[in-house]
């Protein structure tokens, strides 16, 4: 998948704040490419504020 793409899912996951999405991102914090790792990591920190009663905007 292209980054552009791979990053765009990751965002879309985060957003569904559904833990139930954390599985399916947490891979992609140890991804090779940086860009990639840091929307993994934006997408899981907003699962997490959600899941706190905390809304972020990514």
């Amino acid at each position: 998948m292209e980054r552009e793409l791979l990053e765009h899912a990751l965002y879309i996951l985060g957003a569904t704040h559904s833990p139930q999405a954390r599985p399916l991102i947490e891979p992609f914090l140890h991804h090779p490419d940086p860009e990639v790792r840091e929307e993994a990591r934006l997408a899981a920190a907003e699962i997490t504020a959600a899941s706190e009663g905390l809304t972020h905007n990514s």
